[in-house]
């Protein structure tokens, strides 16, 4: 179809909520790689509101076990936007992947509690990274911003990560996995905290927060897009960015309304009794520079350095708000 001009997009913008697409018009469907997890709540609130409709778009989500695991995907173009974790990305984008930022999605609390957090088995005796010396730590993938962290906070807590043996678990089975003993502690991410908790409560308990104890308001995740596609239709990402920047606004305005636990509720599958025991993360439009080589600099500390562009140049103008 032709594409929507600026003004008629922008008009589109202006409309009530939810409003519908314009007579006749044909939408323009974009896949998205998203798992189920809170940073993605304003995209969702950006399709049920109708703010892509708007923007002449159709959102189809694909939902993966992990943030890494959509990038493949992206690379093959079976997805036009993946939501992925920073450190995922800038390893994708080292090994000379063209990954740019096309919107931010989540930063973590300046202070406890925030959306990470370690568990360990009630009466384990482990209360530090020191103590996890020698011992097994889940992380749902190794390499990622929730392994990062936990090891940050490993460190932290007086521990050396190197003698730390990391398996790779799914969130929705490290509970299990813990509380069965095949593992010594992990690092998990709301809204699977809570679930833990919930479900094993008399048995795991949480002993730290890798987020606010060791990087407070430190990056997490974003959007990307391949830079080919971005070069040849950056209307369209106009329009993407837009319609999400509109979710975020949403999310942000409803932080303490239960019309978010119930948004949520409906693509995780988490009850909303159990959301309101959650840590909400911070929900950023943009994405800078200045967090990007923060996360670096980390990166380099625990591993995972290398020779990377200059950030500033890895942002579309969709996330440089």
């Amino acid at each position: 179809m032709a594409p929507v001009s600026r003004r008629l997009a922008l008009s589109l913008a202006a409309l009530p909520l939810a409003a519908p697409p314009l007579l006749g018009q044909t939408l323009t469907r974009m896949r998205v790689s998203v798992i189920p997890v809170l940073d993605v709540a304003p995209l969702h609130a950006a399709i049920r509101e109708g703010y892509f409709a708007a923007e002449g778009l159709e959102i189809d989500t694909s939902t993966t076990t992990g943030g890494a695991t959509g990038l493949p995907g992206l690379v093959a173009r079976q997805f036009r936007v993946t939501f992925s974790n920073a450190v995922s990305i800038m390893l994708g984008i080292r090994e000379g992947l063209d990954f740019r930022f096309v919107s931010g999605a989540t930063r973590g609390a300046e202070t406890p509690p925030d959306i990470f957090a370690v568990l360990v088995k009630k009466g384990s005796g482990i209360r530090s990274g020191k103590d996890l010396e020698g011992k097994r730590i889940a992380s749902n993938t190794r390499n990622n911003i929730v392994w990062l962290r936990g090891m940050a906070w490993v460190e932290k807590t007086g521990g050396d990560w190197r003698r730390v043996t990391t398996v790779e678990v799914p969130f929705p089975q490290m509970a299990d996995a813990l509380a069965g003993g095949q593992i010594d502690a992990a690092i998990f991410s709301e809204p699977f905290v809570a679930g833990a908790l919930a479900t094993h409560g008399d048995r795991l308990e949480r002993i730290g927060w890798p987020i606010s104890e060791t990087t407070p308001g430190g990056t997490n995740a974003q959007y990307v897009a391949m830079k080919e596609d971005l070069d040849a239709n950056a209307e369209l990402f106009d329009r993407f960015g837009r319609a999400l920047h509109r979710g975020v606004d949403w999310v942000n305005a409803r932080l303490t309304d239960p019309a978010l636990l119930e948004l949520i509720a409906g693509f995780s599958r988490v009850p909303v009794e159990r959301l309101r025991q959650v840590a909400l993360p911070a929900y950023p439009k943009g994405v800078t520079p200045a967090e990007l080589d923060a996360l670096l600099a980390t990166m380099t500390q625990f591993g995972l350095g290398g020779r990377y562009p200059a950030t500033a140049s890895l942002i579309h103008r969709t996330a440089a708000v």
